[in-house]
């Protein structure tokens, strides 16, 4: 039981001491293992910034200082049988069928690259890292 209250006490300390900023970090093994068996690369030098694959959690979030036009034809020359869902400013490549919005490509392997400016304010990242990865990976 004394365990248990020092872990939970350890844990919130780290978080009192760190609110704020939430720092990029390594994608966990279980993560490399999921993207591996998904055949899923990582776009060259994309840092891992949040979220996870598998269990509850099955987006993960990396961030690039690529041109985003340069991250998506990586992606499209990778998965070139994916279909694209590139509505209203977003670019979704999906595994499945073209069409349908939304709900074509929920619950089905995607990738979505885009800017967001606040990538380098909200993990700590040098302020050229604006392109935006997420990598979805539903579970099994």
């Amino acid at each position: 039981m004394k365990k248990v209250v020092r872990s939970i006490l350890t844990g919130c300390l780290l978080l009192v001491f760190s609110a704020g900023i939430a720092l990029a970090a390594d994608l966990p093994a279980k993560d490399v293992k999921i993207l591996n068996e998904a055949s899923i690369p990582l776009y060259k030098g994309a840092e891992f910034t949040n979220g996870g694959l598998g269990d509850e959690v099955m987006g993960a979030r990396f961030a690039s200082s690529a041109p985003v036009e340069d991250v998506r034809k990586f992606y499209r020359e990778k998965f070139p049988g994916w279909a694209l869902n590139d509505q209203y400013g977003s670019w979704i490549l999906y595994n499945g069928e073209p069409g349908g919005g939304p709900a074509a490509y929920m619950g089905k392997q995607q990738i979505s690259v885009r800017v967001e400016k606040n990538l380098p304010d909200w993990f700590g990242l040098g302020k050229n890292m604006t392109t935006e990865i997420m990598i979805v990976v539903p579970p099994k």
